[in-house]
């Protein structure tokens, strides 16, 4: 078991990060909903670029963020207008 100690501040926004942009999409497709799928990537790519913007101390690494919060924030955005179109039919 990793100690709370180790998993501090930057580490514990990442490892949120990545359980969200692993977990959700796994949990999704196992339920059988895209949907949940897809804002769970889309929400799990926004949360760790804005752990990269946080940590990050150069160029590269903000514009990985920013990168990563951008195409998180699109992924979100296109799964909201896809569900609301599919409940519109």
């Amino acid at each position: 078991m990793v100690s709370k100690d180790a998993l501090s501040g930057a580490k514990m926004l990442r490892f949120s990060a990545a359980l969200l942009l692993v977990g959700g999409p796994i949990v999704g497709l196992l339920f059988g909903s895209l949907e949940m799928a897809a804002l769970a990537f889309g929400f799990g790519a926004v949360h760790l670029g804005l752990g990269q913007l946080w940590a990050s101390e150069d160029r590269g690494g903000r514009f990985i963020g920013i990168a990563l919060v951008l195409g998180g924030a699109s992924t979100v955005v296109d799964t909201a207008i896809w569900v609301l179109s599919s409940a519109a039919s």
